[in-house]
């Protein structure tokens, strides 16, 4: 995983976009992941699409990707990123555990 997060970090750092454009890109990717979905559970209007659970995949991992170069963009500390997401993860589980 620290030589995806290296690679990552490389690429954000060539990343021609502002954080505004990144911003909507992550919403963009986001909107996807929605369709993807929608379609893989043949939601009414959806169905034409015919995308599959792999799709959504994929979709999760692009908005994964854009998440992680927005927050390089930011910052270069995987120290912070680890405290962050190791933060988040204690909420979460605070929250899932009532």
């Amino acid at each position: 995983m620290e030589q995806l997060l290296k690679e990552i970090k490389l690429l954000s750092e060539k990343e021609p976009k502002t954080l505004e454009q990144m911003a909507l890109k992550l919403s963009e990717e986001v909107g996807e992941t929605s369709q993807a979905v929608l379609s893989y559970v043949e939601a009414s209007g959806s169905k034409y699409k015919q995308l599959g659970i792999e799709d959504v995949k994929e979709e999760c991992i692009d908005v994964i990707l854009v998440a992680l170069a927005m927050f390089y963009k930011l910052s270069e500390n995987d120290k912070e990123l680890h405290e962050l997401i190791s933060k988040k993860l204690d909420k979460w589980g605070s929250k899932i555990s009532l």
